[in-house]
Protein backbone atom coordinates (compact mmCIF):
# COMPACT_ATOMS: atom_id res chain seq x y z
CA UNK A 1 0.00 0.00 0.00
CA UNK A 2 1.48 3.37 -1.03
CA UNK A 3 1.48 6.46 1.15
CA UNK A 4 -1.43 7.84 -0.90
CA UNK A 5 -3.88 5.53 0.89
CA UNK A 6 -3.21 7.36 4.17
CA UNK A 7 -5.69 10.03 3.12
CA UNK A 8 -8.25 7.30 2.47
CA UNK A 9 -7.67 5.71 5.88
CA UNK A 10 -8.35 8.98 7.61
CA UNK A 11 -11.42 9.71 5.52
CA UNK A 12 -12.70 6.18 6.08
CA UNK A 13 -12.36 6.57 9.82
CA UNK A 14 -14.00 9.94 9.54
CA UNK A 15 -17.16 8.68 7.84
CA UNK A 16 -20.19 8.24 10.08
CA UNK A 17 -21.94 4.98 10.88
CA UNK A 18 -25.03 6.84 12.04
CA UNK A 19 -28.44 5.44 11.08
CA UNK A 20 -32.00 6.43 11.82
CA UNK A 21 -31.87 5.69 15.51
CA UNK A 22 -34.65 4.24 17.60
CA UNK A 23 -33.69 6.51 20.53
CA UNK A 24 -32.43 3.57 22.59
CA UNK A 25 -29.57 3.58 25.07
CA UNK A 26 -27.54 1.39 22.70
CA UNK A 27 -27.83 3.95 19.91
CA UNK A 28 -26.49 6.57 22.32
CA UNK A 29 -23.60 4.29 23.23
CA UNK A 30 -22.78 3.73 19.57
CA UNK A 31 -22.90 7.50 18.98
CA UNK A 32 -20.43 7.90 21.85
CA UNK A 33 -18.07 5.28 20.38
CA UNK A 34 -18.18 7.04 17.02
CA UNK A 35 -17.24 10.38 18.62
CA UNK A 36 -14.43 8.74 20.61
CA UNK A 37 -12.92 7.21 17.47
CA UNK A 38 -12.38 10.77 16.24
CA UNK A 39 -10.81 11.99 19.48
CA UNK A 40 -9.31 9.20 21.64
CA UNK A 41 -9.04 5.60 20.39
CA UNK A 42 -8.31 4.19 23.88
CA UNK A 43 -11.66 5.44 25.17
CA UNK A 44 -13.36 4.07 22.05
CA UNK A 45 -11.83 0.61 22.59
CA UNK A 46 -13.02 0.52 26.21
CA UNK A 47 -16.55 1.48 25.16
CA UNK A 48 -16.55 -1.16 22.40
CA UNK A 49 -15.59 -3.84 24.95
CA UNK A 50 -18.41 -2.69 27.23
CA UNK A 51 -21.13 -2.81 24.57
CA UNK A 52 -19.86 -6.20 23.30
CA UNK A 53 -20.73 -7.65 26.70
CA UNK A 54 -24.39 -6.74 25.98
CA UNK A 55 -24.27 -7.82 22.33
CA UNK A 56 -27.26 -10.16 22.58
CA UNK A 57 -29.55 -7.20 23.35
CA UNK A 58 -28.71 -5.34 20.12
CA UNK A 59 -30.99 -5.13 17.11
CA UNK A 60 -29.62 -6.33 13.73
CA UNK A 61 -28.97 -2.72 12.60
CA UNK A 62 -27.19 -1.95 15.89
CA UNK A 63 -25.13 -5.12 15.48
CA UNK A 64 -24.13 -4.05 11.99
CA UNK A 65 -23.22 -0.55 13.14
CA UNK A 66 -21.16 -1.92 16.07
CA UNK A 67 -19.05 -4.16 13.82
CA UNK A 68 -18.58 -1.27 11.40
CA UNK A 69 -17.13 0.80 14.24
CA UNK A 70 -14.91 -2.11 15.32
CA UNK A 71 -13.54 -2.28 11.77
CA UNK A 72 -12.55 1.40 12.10
CA UNK A 73 -10.43 0.46 15.10
CA UNK A 74 -8.56 -2.16 13.06
CA UNK A 75 -8.02 0.30 10.20
CA UNK A 76 -6.39 2.66 12.71
CA UNK A 77 -4.02 -0.14 13.69
CA UNK A 78 -3.27 -1.08 10.07
CA UNK A 79 -4.83 -4.56 10.40
CA UNK A 80 -6.81 -4.48 7.14
CA UNK A 81 -7.40 -8.25 7.05
CA UNK A 82 -9.14 -8.15 10.44
CA UNK A 83 -11.07 -5.04 9.41
CA UNK A 84 -12.38 -6.81 6.28
CA UNK A 85 -13.33 -9.89 8.33
CA UNK A 86 -15.29 -7.77 10.82
CA UNK A 87 -17.03 -5.90 7.98
CA UNK A 88 -18.20 -9.21 6.51
CA UNK A 89 -19.77 -9.92 9.88
CA UNK A 90 -21.43 -6.47 9.79
CA UNK A 91 -22.93 -7.30 6.39
CA UNK A 92 -24.37 -10.55 7.75
CA UNK A 93 -26.94 -8.49 9.72
CA UNK A 94 -28.40 -7.05 6.46
CA UNK A 95 -27.71 -3.32 7.04
CA UNK A 96 -29.78 -0.80 5.06
CA UNK A 97 -29.48 2.66 3.57
CA UNK A 98 -26.62 4.89 4.68
CA UNK A 99 -25.25 2.25 7.06
CA UNK A 100 -24.85 -0.20 4.16
CA UNK A 101 -23.09 2.48 2.12
CA UNK A 102 -20.63 3.16 4.96
CA UNK A 103 -19.80 -0.53 5.31
CA UNK A 104 -19.17 -0.80 1.56
CA UNK A 105 -16.84 2.21 1.73
CA UNK A 106 -14.87 0.72 4.61
CA UNK A 107 -14.57 -2.58 2.71
CA UNK A 108 -13.13 -0.67 -0.26
CA UNK A 109 -10.52 0.92 2.04
CA UNK A 110 -9.67 -2.46 3.63
CA UNK A 111 -9.29 -4.17 0.25
CA UNK A 112 -7.02 -1.41 -1.06
CA UNK A 113 -4.93 -1.85 2.09
CA UNK A 114 -4.75 -5.60 1.35
CA UNK A 115 -3.79 -4.95 -2.31
CA UNK A 116 -7.05 -6.64 -3.39
CA UNK A 117 -7.57 -3.97 -6.04
CA UNK A 118 -9.89 -6.01 -8.25
CA UNK A 119 -12.29 -6.52 -5.32
CA UNK A 120 -11.97 -2.86 -4.29
CA UNK A 121 -12.88 -1.64 -7.77
CA UNK A 122 -15.75 -4.14 -7.97
CA UNK A 123 -17.17 -2.85 -4.67
CA UNK A 124 -16.72 0.74 -5.82
CA UNK A 125 -18.62 0.10 -9.07
CA UNK A 126 -21.34 -1.76 -7.16
CA UNK A 127 -21.76 1.01 -4.62
CA UNK A 128 -21.76 3.83 -7.17
CA UNK A 129 -24.44 1.99 -9.16
CA UNK A 130 -26.50 1.42 -6.02
CA UNK A 131 -26.50 5.04 -4.81
CA UNK A 132 -27.72 6.49 -8.11
CA UNK A 133 -31.27 5.94 -6.85
CA UNK A 134 -30.68 7.90 -3.64
CA UNK A 135 -31.68 11.54 -3.41
CA UNK A 136 -29.59 12.19 -0.29
CA UNK A 137 -26.39 14.02 -1.45
CA UNK A 138 -24.51 12.85 1.66
CA UNK A 139 -24.50 9.24 0.43
CA UNK A 140 -23.25 10.32 -2.99
CA UNK A 141 -20.51 12.45 -1.42
CA UNK A 142 -19.30 9.47 0.62
CA UNK A 143 -19.00 7.31 -2.48
CA UNK A 144 -17.36 10.11 -4.44
CA UNK A 145 -14.75 10.36 -1.69
CA UNK A 146 -13.85 6.70 -2.18
CA UNK A 147 -13.71 7.26 -5.94
CA UNK A 148 -11.28 10.11 -5.30
CA UNK A 149 -9.09 7.72 -3.33
CA UNK A 150 -9.03 5.30 -6.26
CA UNK A 151 -7.86 8.12 -8.52
CA UNK A 152 -5.29 9.08 -5.87
CA UNK A 153 -3.88 5.55 -5.96
CA UNK A 154 -3.64 5.71 -9.77
CA UNK A 155 -2.16 9.22 -9.88
CA UNK A 156 -5.17 10.73 -11.69
CA UNK A 157 -4.93 14.04 -9.83
CA UNK A 158 -6.94 16.09 -12.35
CA UNK A 159 -9.87 13.72 -11.75
CA UNK A 160 -9.53 14.14 -7.97
CA UNK A 161 -9.67 17.91 -8.39
CA UNK A 162 -12.76 17.66 -10.61
CA UNK A 163 -14.66 15.34 -8.25
CA UNK A 164 -13.64 17.31 -5.14
CA UNK A 165 -15.06 20.50 -6.68
CA UNK A 166 -18.24 18.61 -7.72
CA UNK A 167 -18.69 17.23 -4.19
CA UNK A 168 -18.08 20.62 -2.57
CA UNK A 169 -20.80 22.07 -4.82
CA UNK A 170 -23.13 19.23 -3.78
CA UNK A 171 -22.51 19.84 -0.08
CA UNK A 172 -22.39 23.67 -0.25
CA UNK A 173 -21.18 23.81 3.34
CA UNK A 174 -24.43 22.32 4.67
CA UNK A 175 -22.75 19.46 6.52
CA UNK A 176 -19.53 20.55 8.32
CA UNK A 177 -18.28 16.97 8.56
CA UNK A 178 -18.38 16.36 4.80
CA UNK A 179 -17.16 19.89 4.12
CA UNK A 180 -14.11 19.13 6.26
CA UNK A 181 -12.88 16.07 4.41
CA UNK A 182 -13.84 17.42 0.96
CA UNK A 183 -11.69 20.48 1.69
CA UNK A 184 -8.86 18.09 2.54
CA UNK A 185 -9.15 16.22 -0.76
CA UNK A 186 -9.30 19.55 -2.60
CA UNK A 187 -6.02 20.59 -0.95
CA UNK A 188 -4.39 17.20 -1.63
CA UNK A 189 -5.31 17.40 -5.33
CA UNK A 190 -3.58 20.79 -5.66
CA UNK A 191 -0.54 19.45 -3.78
CA UNK A 192 -0.22 16.45 -6.09
CA UNK A 193 -0.56 18.76 -9.13
CA UNK A 194 2.30 20.88 -7.63
CA UNK A 195 0.04 23.92 -7.21
CA UNK A 196 1.98 24.66 -4.03
CA UNK A 197 0.65 28.14 -3.22
CA UNK A 198 -2.98 27.05 -3.64
CA UNK A 199 -2.36 23.84 -1.69
CA UNK A 200 -0.73 25.70 1.20
CA UNK A 201 -3.68 28.10 1.47
CA UNK A 202 -6.21 25.26 1.25
CA UNK A 203 -4.47 23.20 3.95
CA UNK A 204 -4.46 26.26 6.26
CA UNK A 205 -8.19 26.85 5.60
CA UNK A 206 -8.96 23.15 6.17
CA UNK A 207 -7.03 23.08 9.44
CA UNK A 208 -8.89 26.10 10.83
CA UNK A 209 -12.30 24.88 9.60
CA UNK A 210 -11.89 21.39 11.05
CA UNK A 211 -10.55 22.74 14.33
CA UNK A 212 -13.51 25.10 14.70
CA UNK A 213 -15.99 22.32 13.90
CA UNK A 214 -14.43 19.68 16.15
CA UNK A 215 -12.81 17.22 13.73
CA UNK A 216 -9.27 16.73 15.09
CA UNK A 217 -8.18 13.94 12.72
CA UNK A 218 -8.66 16.03 9.59
CA UNK A 219 -7.11 18.97 11.42
CA UNK A 220 -3.96 16.90 12.04
CA UNK A 221 -3.98 15.68 8.44
CA UNK A 222 -4.10 19.29 7.30
CA UNK A 223 -1.12 20.18 9.50
CA UNK A 224 0.81 17.31 7.96
CA UNK A 225 -0.38 18.38 4.48
CA UNK A 226 1.03 21.87 5.11
CA UNK A 227 4.32 20.16 6.03
CA UNK A 228 4.17 18.13 2.81
CA UNK A 229 3.87 21.32 0.76
CA UNK A 230 6.97 22.79 2.39
CA UNK A 231 8.82 19.46 2.08
CA UNK A 232 8.05 19.20 -1.65
CA UNK A 233 9.28 22.78 -2.10
CA UNK A 234 12.58 21.80 -0.42
CA UNK A 235 11.95 24.05 2.62
CA UNK A 236 13.02 21.41 5.12
CA UNK A 237 13.61 23.66 8.15
CA UNK A 238 10.15 25.21 7.69
CA UNK A 239 8.50 21.77 7.27
CA UNK A 240 10.04 20.29 10.46
CA UNK A 241 7.73 21.92 13.08
CA UNK A 242 4.58 20.92 11.15
CA UNK A 243 5.67 17.26 11.09
CA UNK A 244 6.64 17.31 14.78
CA UNK A 245 3.25 18.71 15.81
CA UNK A 246 1.41 16.17 13.64
CA UNK A 247 3.56 13.32 15.00
CA UNK A 248 2.87 14.26 18.63
CA UNK A 249 -0.87 14.50 18.03
CA UNK A 250 -1.04 11.22 16.08
CA UNK A 251 0.54 9.42 19.05
CA UNK A 252 -2.74 9.92 20.92
CA UNK A 253 -4.61 8.02 18.20
CA UNK A 254 -1.94 5.29 17.88
CA UNK A 255 -2.24 5.88 14.14
CA UNK A 256 0.71 3.69 13.19
CA UNK A 257 0.54 4.16 9.41
CA UNK A 258 0.63 7.96 9.71
CA UNK A 259 3.27 7.90 12.45
CA UNK A 260 5.57 5.81 10.27
CA UNK A 261 5.02 8.13 7.30
CA UNK A 262 5.93 11.25 9.29
CA UNK A 263 9.01 9.61 10.82
CA UNK A 264 10.27 8.75 7.33
CA UNK A 265 9.85 12.39 6.26
CA UNK A 266 11.68 13.57 9.39
CA UNK A 267 14.64 11.30 8.57
CA UNK A 268 14.94 13.05 5.19
CA UNK A 269 14.57 16.49 6.76
CA UNK A 270 17.28 15.95 9.39
CA UNK A 271 19.66 14.59 6.75
CA UNK A 272 19.28 17.79 4.74
CA UNK A 273 19.74 19.80 7.95
CA UNK A 274 23.04 17.88 8.56
CA UNK A 275 21.69 16.38 11.78
CA UNK A 276 22.75 12.83 10.85
CA UNK A 277 22.13 11.45 14.35
CA UNK A 278 18.46 12.48 14.32
CA UNK A 279 18.08 11.38 10.70
CA UNK A 280 19.53 7.94 11.48
CA UNK A 281 17.39 7.59 14.61
CA UNK A 282 14.11 8.16 12.74
CA UNK A 283 15.30 6.04 9.79
CA UNK A 284 16.15 3.08 12.03
CA UNK A 285 12.72 3.29 13.71
CA UNK A 286 11.05 2.97 10.31
CA UNK A 287 13.50 0.36 8.99
CA UNK A 288 12.68 -1.92 11.94
CA UNK A 289 9.03 -2.12 10.86
CA UNK A 290 7.68 -5.46 9.54
CA UNK A 291 7.97 -6.14 5.82
CA UNK A 292 4.36 -5.62 4.81
CA UNK A 293 2.80 -3.65 1.92
CA UNK A 294 1.84 -0.62 4.02
CA UNK A 295 5.49 -0.11 4.99
CA UNK A 296 7.18 -0.42 1.58
CA UNK A 297 7.12 3.29 0.65
CA UNK A 298 8.42 4.54 4.00
CA UNK A 299 11.13 1.84 4.17
CA UNK A 300 12.28 2.76 0.67
CA UNK A 301 12.54 6.41 1.72
CA UNK A 302 14.59 5.73 4.87
CA UNK A 303 16.91 3.21 3.16
CA UNK A 304 17.81 5.97 0.70
CA UNK A 305 18.56 8.23 3.68
CA UNK A 306 20.65 5.55 5.41
CA UNK A 307 22.57 5.04 2.16
CA UNK A 308 23.34 8.76 1.96
CA UNK A 309 24.42 8.89 5.63
CA UNK A 310 26.72 5.88 5.18
CA UNK A 311 28.22 7.53 2.09
CA UNK A 312 28.90 10.73 4.05
CA UNK A 313 30.72 8.63 6.66
CA UNK A 314 32.78 6.81 4.05
CA UNK A 315 31.02 3.48 4.74
CA UNK A 316 30.54 2.70 1.06
CA UNK A 317 29.72 -1.02 1.53
CA UNK A 318 26.84 -0.11 3.84
CA UNK A 319 25.76 2.67 1.49
CA UNK A 320 25.58 0.16 -1.36
CA UNK A 321 23.59 -2.34 0.72
CA UNK A 322 21.02 0.26 1.75
CA UNK A 323 20.70 1.44 -1.85
CA UNK A 324 20.13 -2.14 -3.06
CA UNK A 325 17.27 -2.50 -0.56
CA UNK A 326 15.81 0.87 -1.61
CA UNK A 327 15.98 -0.12 -5.29
CA UNK A 328 14.29 -3.46 -4.62
CA UNK A 329 11.50 -1.74 -2.67
CA UNK A 330 11.11 0.77 -5.48
CA UNK A 331 10.69 -2.11 -7.95
CA UNK A 332 8.04 -3.68 -5.73
CA UNK A 333 6.19 -0.36 -5.54
CA UNK A 334 6.28 -0.02 -9.32
CA UNK A 335 5.03 -3.61 -9.68
CA UNK A 336 2.26 -2.88 -7.17
CA UNK A 337 1.26 0.22 -9.14
CA UNK A 338 1.17 -1.88 -12.31
CA UNK A 339 -1.07 -4.45 -10.59
CA UNK A 340 -3.41 -1.67 -9.42
CA UNK A 341 -3.63 -0.14 -12.87
CA UNK A 342 -4.18 -3.53 -14.51
CA UNK A 343 -6.91 -4.38 -11.98
CA UNK A 344 -8.53 -0.99 -12.51
CA UNK A 345 -8.41 -1.32 -16.31
CA UNK A 346 -9.81 -4.86 -16.09
CA UNK A 347 -12.64 -3.64 -13.83
CA UNK A 348 -13.39 -0.83 -16.25
CA UNK A 349 -13.21 -3.25 -19.19
CA UNK A 350 -15.65 -5.65 -17.50
CA UNK A 351 -17.96 -2.73 -16.66
CA UNK A 352 -17.91 -1.46 -20.24
CA UNK A 353 -18.52 -5.00 -21.52
CA UNK A 354 -21.51 -5.45 -19.21
CA UNK A 355 -22.96 -2.10 -20.28
CA UNK A 356 -22.39 -2.96 -23.95
CA UNK A 357 -24.05 -6.36 -23.56
CA UNK A 358 -26.98 -4.85 -21.65
CA UNK A 359 -27.43 -2.15 -24.28
CA UNK A 360 -27.25 -4.76 -27.02
CA UNK A 361 -29.85 -6.92 -25.28
CA UNK A 362 -32.18 -3.92 -24.88
CA UNK A 363 -31.76 -3.08 -28.54
CA UNK A 364 -32.44 -6.69 -29.46
CA UNK A 365 -35.56 -6.67 -27.31
CA UNK A 366 -36.83 -3.49 -28.95
CA UNK A 367 -36.14 -4.92 -32.38
CA UNK A 368 -38.02 -8.12 -31.54
CA UNK A 369 -41.00 -6.14 -30.28
CA UNK A 370 -41.08 -4.15 -33.52
CA UNK A 371 -40.89 -7.36 -35.52
CA UNK A 372 -43.72 -8.82 -33.46
CA UNK A 373 -45.90 -5.77 -34.09
CA UNK A 374 -45.20 -5.99 -37.80
CA UNK A 375 -46.00 -9.70 -37.72
CA UNK A 376 -49.42 -9.04 -36.15
CA UNK A 377 -50.27 -6.33 -38.71
CA UNK A 378 -49.20 -8.33 -41.73
CA UNK A 379 -50.94 -11.65 -41.21
CA UNK A 380 -50.74 -12.51 -44.86
CA UNK A 381 -46.91 -12.65 -44.58
CA UNK A 382 -46.81 -14.61 -41.32
CA UNK A 383 -44.51 -17.39 -42.48
CA UNK A 384 -41.98 -15.02 -43.98
CA UNK A 385 -41.89 -12.73 -40.95
CA UNK A 386 -41.70 -15.66 -38.53
CA UNK A 387 -38.70 -16.99 -40.38
CA UNK A 388 -37.07 -13.56 -40.46
CA UNK A 389 -37.72 -13.01 -36.75
CA UNK A 390 -36.23 -16.33 -35.70
CA UNK A 391 -33.26 -15.98 -38.05
CA UNK A 392 -32.50 -12.44 -36.85
CA UNK A 393 -32.74 -13.46 -33.17
CA UNK A 394 -30.46 -16.46 -33.67
CA UNK A 395 -28.03 -14.37 -35.72
CA UNK A 396 -27.81 -11.66 -33.05
CA UNK A 397 -27.41 -14.24 -30.30
CA UNK A 398 -24.64 -16.02 -32.20
CA UNK A 399 -22.95 -12.67 -32.82
CA UNK A 400 -23.01 -11.83 -29.12
CA UNK A 401 -21.72 -15.27 -28.14
CA UNK A 402 -19.00 -15.09 -30.79
CA UNK A 403 -17.83 -11.65 -29.59
CA UNK A 404 -17.75 -12.80 -25.96
CA UNK A 405 -15.83 -15.99 -26.80
CA UNK A 406 -13.41 -14.08 -29.02
CA UNK A 407 -12.66 -11.59 -26.23
CA UNK A 408 -11.90 -14.41 -23.78
CA UNK A 409 -9.84 -16.23 -26.39
CA UNK A 410 -7.68 -13.16 -27.08
CA UNK A 411 -7.09 -12.61 -23.36
CA UNK A 412 -6.11 -16.27 -22.94
CA UNK A 413 -3.89 -16.31 -26.03
CA UNK A 414 -1.94 -13.33 -24.77
CA UNK A 415 -0.91 -15.32 -21.68
CA UNK A 416 -0.58 -18.87 -23.03
CA UNK A 417 2.09 -20.77 -24.93
CA UNK A 418 0.69 -21.71 -28.33
CA UNK A 419 1.89 -25.32 -28.36
CA UNK A 420 1.50 -26.56 -24.78
CA UNK A 421 -1.30 -24.28 -23.52
CA UNK A 422 0.52 -23.43 -20.27
CA UNK A 423 1.55 -19.90 -19.27
CA UNK A 424 4.20 -18.26 -21.43
CA UNK A 425 7.35 -16.82 -19.89
CA UNK A 426 6.14 -13.21 -19.63
CA UNK A 427 2.78 -14.02 -18.05
CA UNK A 428 4.15 -16.78 -15.81
CA UNK A 429 6.97 -14.68 -14.36
CA UNK A 430 4.68 -11.68 -13.85
CA UNK A 431 2.14 -13.77 -11.91
CA UNK A 432 4.92 -15.50 -9.96
CA UNK A 433 6.57 -12.16 -9.10
CA UNK A 434 3.31 -10.87 -7.64
CA UNK A 435 2.89 -14.07 -5.61
CA UNK A 436 6.52 -13.77 -4.44
CA UNK A 437 5.93 -10.25 -3.11
CA UNK A 438 2.87 -11.43 -1.17
CA UNK A 439 4.71 -14.38 0.39
CA UNK A 440 7.64 -12.12 1.33
CA UNK A 441 5.36 -9.71 3.19
CA UNK A 442 4.06 -12.68 5.21
CA UNK A 443 7.55 -14.25 5.66
CA UNK A 444 6.39 -17.43 3.91
CA UNK A 445 8.59 -19.81 1.86
CA UNK A 446 8.79 -19.77 -1.93
CA UNK A 447 10.50 -22.33 -4.19
CA UNK A 448 11.40 -22.51 -7.88
CA UNK A 449 11.91 -25.58 -10.11
CA UNK A 450 13.64 -25.24 -13.47
CA UNK A 451 13.15 -28.27 -15.73
CA UNK A 452 14.97 -29.11 -18.96
CA UNK A 453 14.19 -32.14 -21.14
CA UNK A 454 17.41 -34.12 -21.64
CA UNK A 455 18.80 -34.45 -25.20
CA UNK A 456 15.63 -32.98 -26.65
CA UNK A 457 17.47 -31.91 -29.81
CA UNK A 458 18.36 -35.56 -30.39
CA UNK A 459 14.62 -36.45 -30.33
CA UNK A 460 13.85 -33.72 -32.88
CA UNK A 461 16.75 -34.72 -35.14
CA UNK A 462 16.09 -38.48 -35.04
CA UNK A 463 12.28 -38.64 -34.99
CA UNK A 464 11.22 -35.26 -36.40
CA UNK A 465 9.70 -32.08 -34.95
CA UNK A 466 6.20 -33.56 -34.86
CA UNK A 467 7.47 -36.13 -32.35
CA UNK A 468 9.23 -33.36 -30.42
CA UNK A 469 5.96 -31.44 -30.20
CA UNK A 470 4.21 -34.62 -28.99
CA UNK A 471 6.82 -34.94 -26.22
CA UNK A 472 6.40 -31.32 -25.11
CA UNK A 473 2.60 -31.61 -24.95
CA UNK A 474 2.70 -35.02 -23.25
CA UNK A 475 5.11 -33.83 -20.55
CA UNK A 476 3.24 -30.56 -19.86
CA UNK A 477 -0.15 -32.29 -19.69
CA UNK A 478 1.17 -34.86 -17.25
CA UNK A 479 2.88 -32.28 -15.01
CA UNK A 480 -0.20 -30.01 -15.08
CA UNK A 481 -2.27 -32.82 -13.58
CA UNK A 482 0.24 -33.14 -10.73
CA UNK A 483 0.30 -29.47 -9.67
CA UNK A 484 -1.40 -27.76 -6.75
CA UNK A 485 -3.83 -24.91 -7.58
CA UNK A 486 -1.30 -22.35 -6.26
CA UNK A 487 1.61 -23.61 -8.40
CA UNK A 488 2.50 -21.61 -11.52
CA UNK A 489 3.64 -23.72 -14.51
CA UNK A 490 5.47 -21.79 -17.23
CA UNK A 491 7.22 -22.57 -20.49
CA UNK A 492 10.45 -20.57 -20.35
CA UNK A 493 11.42 -21.40 -23.94
CA UNK A 494 12.22 -24.43 -26.10
CA UNK A 495 12.36 -27.50 -23.89
CA UNK A 496 12.87 -25.52 -20.64
CA UNK A 497 10.06 -25.06 -18.11
CA UNK A 498 9.62 -23.49 -14.65
CA UNK A 499 7.33 -24.34 -11.75
CA UNK A 500 6.93 -21.53 -9.21
CA UNK A 501 5.70 -22.87 -5.86
CA UNK A 502 4.44 -20.17 -3.42
CA UNK A 503 4.37 -21.16 0.27
CA UNK A 504 6.39 -24.36 -0.39
CA UNK A 505 9.70 -25.11 1.33
CA UNK A 506 12.77 -26.43 -0.48
CA UNK A 507 12.21 -29.89 1.07
CA UNK A 508 8.64 -30.12 -0.31
CA UNK A 509 9.76 -28.74 -3.69
CA UNK A 510 12.59 -31.28 -3.92
CA UNK A 511 10.25 -34.19 -3.16
CA UNK A 512 7.85 -32.94 -5.82
CA UNK A 513 10.70 -32.51 -8.32
CA UNK A 514 11.76 -36.12 -7.78
CA UNK A 515 8.15 -37.22 -8.27
CA UNK A 516 8.02 -35.30 -11.57
CA UNK A 517 11.36 -36.70 -12.73
CA UNK A 518 10.24 -40.27 -12.07
CA UNK A 519 6.86 -39.71 -13.80
CA UNK A 520 8.55 -38.29 -16.92
CA UNK A 521 10.98 -41.20 -17.10
CA UNK A 522 8.04 -43.62 -17.12
CA UNK A 523 6.12 -42.00 -19.99
CA UNK A 524 5.13 -44.58 -22.61
CA UNK A 525 6.26 -43.16 -25.96
CA UNK A 526 4.73 -45.86 -28.20
CA UNK A 527 1.77 -43.59 -28.96
CA UNK A 528 4.13 -41.12 -30.62
CA UNK A 529 4.91 -43.73 -33.29
CA UNK A 530 8.39 -44.39 -31.91
CA UNK A 531 9.88 -46.00 -28.83
CA UNK A 532 12.41 -43.98 -26.88
CA UNK A 533 12.99 -42.70 -23.34
CA UNK A 534 12.21 -39.20 -22.08
CA UNK A 535 14.15 -37.87 -19.10
CA UNK A 536 14.30 -34.49 -17.39
CA UNK A 537 16.88 -32.69 -15.27
CA UNK A 538 15.59 -30.37 -12.54
CA UNK A 539 17.19 -27.57 -10.55
CA UNK A 540 15.61 -26.46 -7.25
CA UNK A 541 16.08 -23.29 -5.24
CA UNK A 542 14.20 -21.65 -2.39
CA UNK A 543 13.89 -18.10 -1.07
CA UNK A 544 16.67 -16.75 1.13
CA UNK A 545 16.63 -13.96 3.67
CA UNK A 546 18.35 -11.51 1.30
CA UNK A 547 16.10 -12.16 -1.71
CA UNK A 548 14.06 -9.11 -2.67
CA UNK A 549 12.77 -10.34 -6.03
CA UNK A 550 12.28 -13.56 -8.00
CA UNK A 551 15.39 -13.15 -10.16
CA UNK A 552 17.94 -14.52 -7.62
CA UNK A 553 15.80 -17.67 -7.11
CA UNK A 554 15.60 -18.29 -10.86
CA UNK A 555 19.34 -17.73 -11.19
CA UNK A 556 20.14 -20.21 -8.40
CA UNK A 557 17.71 -22.78 -9.81
CA UNK A 558 19.43 -22.37 -13.18
CA UNK A 559 22.84 -23.10 -11.59
CA UNK A 560 21.36 -26.17 -9.90
CA UNK A 561 19.91 -27.30 -13.24
CA UNK A 562 23.30 -26.87 -14.90
CA UNK A 563 24.82 -29.01 -12.14
CA UNK A 564 22.16 -31.71 -12.68
CA UNK A 565 23.07 -31.80 -16.37
CA UNK A 566 26.77 -31.97 -15.55
CA UNK A 567 26.49 -34.97 -13.23
CA UNK A 568 24.70 -37.16 -15.74
CA UNK A 569 21.16 -35.80 -16.36
CA UNK A 570 17.86 -37.43 -15.30
CA UNK A 571 18.28 -36.19 -11.74
CA UNK A 572 17.26 -33.46 -9.30
CA UNK A 573 19.82 -30.99 -7.91
CA UNK A 574 19.24 -28.43 -5.15
CA UNK A 575 21.19 -25.20 -5.09
CA UNK A 576 24.01 -24.94 -2.55
CA UNK A 577 26.64 -22.24 -2.08
CA UNK A 578 29.26 -24.61 -3.54
CA UNK A 579 27.61 -24.16 -6.96
CA UNK A 580 28.49 -20.46 -7.12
Amino acid sequence: MSSKILYSVIIALFLSFAVNADSTDYDSELDSIERSLQTDINIAIDKIDTILSSELSLTPQQHSRLYGLISAKYIYLGDFAKADEVLNKALSFNPRGELLTNIYLFKITANIGLNNYQEAFFLLEKNLARIDNYQDPRIKIQSYSRLMNVYLELGAYDEILRIAQLSLNLNQGKDPKYQCYLMLYHAVAHLKLTHFDQAETLFKDTQLYCKDNGFPLIEIMSIKGHGNVLFDKGLYAEAEPFYLVALERYQKFKFEVEINEIQSYLSVIYFHLDDFQQAEMFAQLVNALPNKPSNMQVKKRVNEVLSLIAGKRGQFDKAYQFQVVASALDKQLLDEQKVKENAYQMARFDSVEKNRENTSLIQDHELLMKQKDLFMKEKSSSVMFSTLLVGLSVGLLLLLISAWLQRNQFMKQAQRDGLTGILNRRAGQEIAENQFVQTQTLDEPFSVLLLDLDLFKHINDQYGHATGDWVLKKVTNMISDMLNPTDIFTRMGGEEFAIFMPKQTECVATEFAEYVRNAVANINTRFSGHEFTITVSIGVSSVGKDDLSLDPLIHRADMALYHAKAIGRNCVACYTDELK
